[in-house]
């Protein structure tokens, strides 16, 4: 008998731009017996991760603008995963290895991939070796907090003592740097922090996740104290 089967309560999340490898890769795990959650693009598969809470996340590293890295990082809650490319790059495994990610070249046979997948519940199930780069708890902020980021208006929607995720006020068309500096009190210090994801709202407005780096961390975690001090 076949060990790499599962019960139908396994949700899988399937995020691909090509048909026919999402086709591929659904009629493969359903026959184990997968529940099998197929879309086309990052916004659909926040929504899913939103509102369905999969068990493991398969995602292409290029989605339209975004990839799928830049999903992980994007996701509410931490999520056993692996991802999938047609090259390989070995700056790109690296940064999927350090989100706990599987890091899968294609093509990939079927049972490999069934194979993977099991082994990867598995080990989220015994709480084993999945480990994301979300390491520390996150605080949600409502209302946001509005802070300044040099002459930008910005508001802090939730905070961990790794970083941030943020809305910045742009003018209109402009980008988003790589790193910013944010200050938490007008007369604080400001802190640097890195821009791990960005995605545009609207024509001005950005929401991002940013980390802050090692060498900042105690001055950040002494930043956002108050604001992750449990209310009495």
């Amino acid at each position: 008998m076949d060990n790499t089967g599962a019960t139908a309560a396994r949700v899988i999340l399937i995020v691909d731009d090509d048909y026919a490898t999402r086709n591929l890769m659904t009629f493969a795990l359903t026959q184990k017996g997968y529940e099998i959650r197929a879309v086309n693009d990052i916004s659909a598969a926040l929504r899913e991760l939103q509102n369905v809470k999969p068990d493991l996340l398969i995602t292409d590293i290029r989605l339209e603008g975004y990839n799928g890295l830049q999903l992980l990082a994007m996701a509410p809650d931490p999520i056993p995963a692996i991802v999938v490319t047609g090259f390989a790059d070995p700056a790109i495994e690296a940064d999927a290895r350090r989100l706990g990610a599987e890091y899968l070249v294609k093509p990939v046979s079927p049972s490999a991939l069934c194979t993977i997948v099991a082994r990867k519940l598995e080990a989220a199930a015994q709480h084993e070796t999945f480990s994301c780069a979300r390491r520390w708890a996150r605080t949600h902020l409502r209302p946001s907090v509005p802070v300044q980021i040099g002459d930008l208006t910005a508001r802090l929607l939730d905070v961990s003592e790794g970083g941030a995720r943020i809305h910045v006020d742009t003018v209109v068309g402009a980008g988003m740097p790589r790193t910013l500096s944010l200050a938490i009190e007008p007369a604080a210090p400001a802190v640097p922090l890195e821009i791990v994801w960005k995605r545009r709202l609207t024509d001005k407005l950005w929401e991002c996740g940013a980390a802050v780096g090692e060498d900042a961390r105690t001055r950040w975690t002494s930043s956002i104290r108050s604001l992750i001090r449990p209310s009495s």
